[in-house]
């Protein structure tokens, strides 16, 4: 079995963490319901207090990095950055990335 690439193992952490994360934020922002596809290609879509969605697709998925306790997804132009944050009883953090 091939070692897995610190990006896999992001890209990992983050799937994991989404299917057992009591509460989600997007840019400080409450995520208040998500939806997750994985047939034929990995997708979701969180809406946000407010009103707002942020749909990320095996694309996004490909591009997800790991920054100081935060998953950021940069938006298709580049110009922006979406920081994904997990919580239960408090914020959590992946152990293996």
């Amino acid at each position: 079995m091939a070692k897995k690439t610190t990006h896999e193992k992001v890209a990992s952490a983050f799937k994991t963490l989404l299917a057992r994360a009591e509460r989600v934020r997007v840019n400080n922002t409450e995520v208040t319901s998500a939806t997750a596809n994985c047939l034929g290609k990995w997708s979701i879509t969180m809406k946000l207090k407010g009103g707002k969605e942020l749909a990320l697709d095996d694309k996004a998925l490909d591009a997800i990095t790991y920054d100081k306790g935060d998953f950021v997804v940069h938006t298709e132009d580049g110009k922006k950055e979406n920081r994904i944050t997990f919580y239960s009883m408090k914020k959590e953090v992946p152990r293996h990335i």
